[in-house]
Formats: structure tokens, C-alpha cells, sequence
């Protein structure tokens, strides 16, 4: 699939080298790990490391920024320093850049947004003498998110100086050595004169003292070492650390309250094994104890003897339950699609079906249409018999990679994702956040033609509690029909095909 702003005829052009592809690529990924993260569920200690795992990233980058001839000297707006690692070199500027990047430092997507001088919240202030963004607990300062209308918004092209060297400019060497003077030196080796037999001119003492001891004994060596005295005595050695027949974390529901045994208790004559479950008092241990649902079980053993035993190290395990099935019902909603000036799109099919994009360009004046636009369907399926940590079929998502112009395709749309568990009487529904991704059409290389989907919020946290234990859900595409291929996070179909991709979910405790 692509998108113009108006049909034109492709030309080639320049490519880069691998340094700076590898390079940029790497100098991308140190920024792509700035999320989002929604402020109904946000608590201060995560929003506090958010805030300084960005600051952390984003002073990463302009160094890199910096390094390779980036100038942020008279910035002292966040937006403006995201602004200046958002551009890139022009064209005839990358051609004698040595090294990397020459592009973009951070995602397009990047931007700032002020956070209220009263609020709890950690914050990021641009010190322009250090050139580096620090945290602060009040006052002015911003705080980083994804603004997905940046998402196709063409770089600033800048001018960035070279550092000491550059590829050739006027010439076909690496380097423009004909612009290079020698310095000019003599014709051959210097001289210098010298005196082979200097005069010794110190004068000689008449009367010279004699030598006071011509041959001094040898002064005495060290003295024999210090007796060290006998060793310190061994450590007194601890008793084992208590061992239990069952492992702690998660089990079969049915199976509680558990029966847990200690495994390698002591001779009565060395220690006194005891445990504690939660908070409870410590109890002598006497033979297996019954462990509920949800709880903590640690045990000790008390030496008798401390001068040949100390007290073992505590042991602790916690015990939690599984169901052993799930069962229930999927449904999917698209909504709230995203893309450039002219977007089109309609939603239909109870919202099972999501097309966007305008196929039709004018030619000449005319409206030509080139056919379909881009489709996007999603067909749910019940499950049952799953059980946690088993991957299981949501559904299938169908892709039509249609033709679309004049930026009337959509970037991104959300699939709210509702599921009824009569059985367990839980609903819940959480929304699934996909990207739309269109690609040059290449006809030499058939995948990079292929636009896709990608799933960018794969682990969720999902309002799902059962026995007191609360899930999370990790989402992956599976396996596809032979018009596209997927990855965990992508689903692609070639160009102008309707490809089939399953959409699988796997239940985990969090």
C-alpha cells in the first residue's frame, strides 16, 4: 500500500551507509523505550521512574546529537531541544559526514507536555549551561509522551558541522588530500657543532678531607617476624536452611489448602524446627502444615547448641492458586482511528469492520479510481478448557492492503476487546492499540511492499481477578494464510492481497 500527496513518478535516490543506518538504528532504540502511561492508573512511584528513565534516554541522545555536530547553544525550551534531535542533515551534508547518525536522533512522535507547578508529579527542566534535561520535584518543567499526529511530520533539514575531517568534496579519494600543504622543511639534515673533549673547569681542593670510615659495617637486617600467635578459632557453622516438599507460587485451585512438609528438619537434640504462615505467631513445627490459598509459609530452625550451631537462614515460599479451566466469550469494536489532514475512514459491521483511505487521485483534473481502500477486519472466537499461561485464539484479523492518496489513510486505531466469563462471572475489556503501517512499493522485494498492523501495547494489565489473584493478558499474531507473514507485534499482507492473521491471548498472573 502508499499514500501520496499527489501521483508522481518514484526516483531513486542516494542511500546511506551501514555505519550510519547501524548507528541511527541504535541511537533510535535508546529513546523508543519512552511509554506511555495512562494517568487514571498511574501511582507516583511510577510515574517518578517513567520521568527518569526518559530524562536518562533523552540526555543519551544529545550527546549522540551532540557529538556528531549537533549546536544547541540559545535553547532553553524542551520542545526546541526535541525539535533540533527530531532533524537532519540535508542531503549534500550527509554525502561527507564522517560517522553517524546523520538523521533523526529520536522517534518523530517524541513531545512535551508542562506539568502544573502544584502537581505531585516529577517533572524534566532543560538546563542549557549543562545542555542535559534534569529532574525536579516542583516548580516549571515538562513531561514526555507520544503525540501520534508527529508521527508523519517530515524532519527539519539543518546544517551540522563535520569535526575535524569529512569525506572528499572535489575529488574521487576518501579524503580532498590535494587541499592539504606540506609545511615547507629544509632540503636535507640539519648540523649542529659540538666539542667531543670539553674542558674540566672545577676547581681542585687543596686539602681534601679524609674519608671518616672508609669501609662501615654493613648495616643489620630486620629481625626475625613476630610471632602471629594461634589462629583464630572457625566460625561456628549454621544449620541448614529449611527445605520444603512443595514449591512455592502457583497451583491448582482444587488443590488447597496445601499440605506442606519440611523436608530435613534436625535431630531433636540439635534444634528446634518452627514456621509461621503470613503474619501469624511462630508455632513449633511438629509435621505438615495446611497452607490457604494466598499465603506466605517460612520456616527456622532454633540451634540448641549456639557454640556448635547458629540458627538456620529463614525460609519462605508463597502460595498462590490457578484455575485449572477458563472458558468465555470475545467481542471486538474498532474506534477512535487517528491519521493525517484527510483522513477517511468508515466503521461498520457492528464495528467489525474498519476501512480507511481514499482510492480515488485526480489526473489531469479527472477522478481516476485505483480501487479499494485499506480494510481491516476482526472475526471473534469463544474459548474453554484454557488455563493460565496457555496460549488460546481470540480471533482472526482480515487485512485488504488497498491503494490510498492524498494522506486520507489512518496511522493508528484502537480494538476494544470485551470478554464474558459467565462461568467465573467476570466482564472485563481492555482496548488493544494498532498501528497501521503503509510501505513503499518496491516491485523487486515483495515483503517490503507488504503494509501491516502492529500491536503496540502487547502486556496488559487487565481487570481480571480470580481467588484473589489478578491477571494480566500477552497478546502475539499467529499464524497467517499465503497472502501475509507475522511476527509476535506484526501482521503483513502483500500488496493488494486480503491476508488472514490469527490474533492469540495468553492468561498470566501478575
Amino acid at each position: 500500500m502508499f499514500s501520496l500527496r499527489r501521483p508522481t513518478s518514484r526516483k531513486t535516490a542516494a542511500g546511506v551507509s551501514l555505519v550510519e543506518i547501524v548507528l541511527t538504528v541504535g541511537a533510535l532504540a535508546i529513546v523508543s523505550t519512552i511509554s506511555v502511561i495512562a494517568l487514571s492508573s498511574v501511582n507516583r512511584n511510577a510515574q517518578h521512574q517513567k520521568l527518569e528513565s526518559d530524562v536518562r534516554n533523552l540526555n543519551s541522545a544529545i550527546g549522540l546529537y551532540l557529538s556528531n555536530g549537533g549546536n544547541l547553544d540559545g535553547l532553553s525550551e524542551p520542545s526546541a531541544v526535541l525539535q533540533k534531535l527530531k532533524s537532519t542533515r540535508s542531503k549534500a551534508d550527509k554525502a561527507l559526514h564522517v560517522g553517524a547518525p546523520s538523521g533523526r536522533i529520536i522517534d518523530p512522535r517524541i513531545a512535551a507536555q508542562a506539568v502544573p507547578e502544584d502537581s505531585w508529579k516529577l517533572r524534566a527542566r532543560y538546563n542549557s549551561g549543562s545542555r542535559r534535561f534534569e529532574p525536579q520535584t516542583s516548580g516549571a518543567g515538562v513531561e514526555f509522551f507520544f503525540d501520534e499526529t508527529l508521527a508523519e511530520v517530515a524532519a527539519t533539514v539543518e546544517s551540522r558541522s563535520h569535526g575535524a575531517v569529512q569525506y572528499a568534496e572535489n575529488s574521487g579519494w576518501v579524503w580532498d588530500h590535494t587541499a592539504t600543504n606540506n609545511p615547507t622543511a629544509p632540503s636535507g639534515p640539519s648540523t649542529f657543532s659540538t666539542n667531543p673533549n670539553p674542558t674540566d673547569s672545577l676547581p681542585v681542593d687543596p686539602d681534601p678531607d679524609p674519608d671518616p670510615d672508609p669501609d662501615p659495617d654493613p648495616s643489620p637486617g630486620p629481625g626475625p617476624d613476630p610471632d602471629p600467635g594461634p589462629p583464630p578459632p572457625p566460625p561456628v557453622p549454621r544449620l541448614p536452611t529449611p527445605t520444603f516438599n512443595v514449591a512455592g507460587g502457583a497451583h491448582p485451585e482444587s488443590d488447597f489448602p496445601l499440605s506442606v512438609s519440611i523436608t530435613n528438619v534436625p535431630s531433636p537434640d540439635q534444634a528446634d524446627p518452627i514456621y509461621q504462615i503470613d503474619s501469624g505467631a511462630w508455632t513449633p513445627y511438629t509435621g505438615p502444615v495446611s497452607v490457604p490459598m494466598n499465603s506466605s509459609l517460612r520456616a527456622q530452625f532454633l540451634s540448641k547448641d549456639t557454640a556448635t550451631y547458629q540458627n538456620s537462614s529463614q525460609s519462605s515460599a508463597y502460595y498462590y492458586p490457578v484455575p485449572e479451566s477458563l472458558s468465555g466469550t470475545v467481542d471486538g469494536d474498532f474506534h477512535s482511528p487517528r491519521g493525517g489532514p484527510h483522513l477517511t475512514y468508515q466503521i461498520t459491521n457492528n464495528n467489525d469492520r474498519f476501512s480507511h483511505g481514499d482510492p480515488v487521485y485526480i489526473l489531469d483534473g479527472t477522478p481516476i479510481d485505483s480501487g479499494d481502500p485499506n480494510v481491516l477486519t476482526f472475526t471473534s472466537q469463544s474459548f474453554s478448557d484454557v488455563a493460565p499461561g496457555q496460549k488460546f485464539k481470540l480471533g482472526d484479523f482480515y487485512y485488504h492492503n488497498g491503494s490510498t492518496y492524498y494522506e486520507s489513510h489512518a496511522i493508528k486505531v484502537e480494538l476494544r476487546l470485551s470478554i464474558e466469563m459467565p462461568e467465573r462471572g467476570e466482564s472485563i475489556s481492555f482496548d488493544l492499540s494498532l498501528d497501521l503501517v503503509n510501505t513503499e512499493n518496491d516491485p523487486d522485494d515483495a515483503n517490503a511492499s507488504a503494509d501491516y498492523v502492529r500491536i503496540t501495547n502487547l502486556n496488559q494489565n487487565i481487570p481480571l481477578r480470580i481467588n484473589g489473584v489478578n491477571y494480566r493478558i500477552l497478546l502475539e499474531f499467529g499464524a497467517t494464510d499465503s497472502f501475509g507473514f507475522s511476527s509476535q507485534s506484526q501482521f503483513h499482507v502483500y500488496e493488494g492481497a486480503t491476508g488472514q492473521g490469527e490474533l492469540l491471548g495468553t492468561f498470566l498472573p501478575r
